[in-house]
Order: structure tokens, then C-alpha cells, then sequence
């Protein structure tokens, strides 16, 4: 990727962070409208600070309603899983091409 003059680097489009996560740009709008990842909507997209989505995908994923003494059950799979198992195993670069 090009190095961005005059932007923070840890800020992020939608392109750039589902890049980032392996997930499609559509996802990643998804859990932002949901409330799963922090986002600040800017006009027709978002903004993300890489930082603040990393720090909430290392969380143990929780499903609404289940006490949080039973985080040892295994998570769903699906795109918020594996955008949490990226985050939580370091793949935060992607390989330059």
C-alpha cells in the first residue's frame, strides 16, 4: 500500500479495513451499523481507527443474553468470528504485493 501524506495511518476506509480483515467491504459496513466494531460515519462511509477495531475484535466474542461465566463455549463462525481471530492472533498486516 502507498504510504498517505497528511492522514493518520491509523485511520481507515471501509476498502482499507476490510482489506485489512479479509472481509468484504459490505461486513465491515455491517458491523459498523451494528454496533460490533467502532466507526464514525463520515458522510456515505466510515472511518475506523484501526487501534479501537482491534482492541474490540481481541474481546471474547458474547452472544446477547448468555452469562459471561460461559465464554468457554466455542464462538459461531462467521465474518465477525474470523475478523476476531485475525485480530487476536497478530494478522493485522497484510503481505505487500
Amino acid at each position: 500500500m502507498t504510504e498517505r501524506t497528511g492522514r493518520d495511518p491509523d485511520v481507515l476506509n471501509t476498502a482499507e479495513l476490510a482489506a485489512k480483515l479479509d472481509l468484504s467491504p459490505q461486513t465491515v459496513r455491517r458491523m459498523a451499523n451494528a454496533g460490533q466494531i467502532p466507526a464514525l460515519k463520515t458522510g456515505k462511509d466510515f472511518r475506523y481507527s484501526w487501534e479501537a477495531v482491534r482492541e474490540v475484535l481481541r474481546q471474547p466474542h458474547r452472544e446477547p443474553g448468555v452469562p459471561t461465566d460461559d465464554q468457554d463455549d466455542a464462538p459461531k463462525k462467521g465474518a465477525g468470528y474470523r475478523a476476531q481471530r485475525r485480530a487476536r492472533t497478530g494478522a493485522e498486516e497484510t503481505p505487500e504485493g
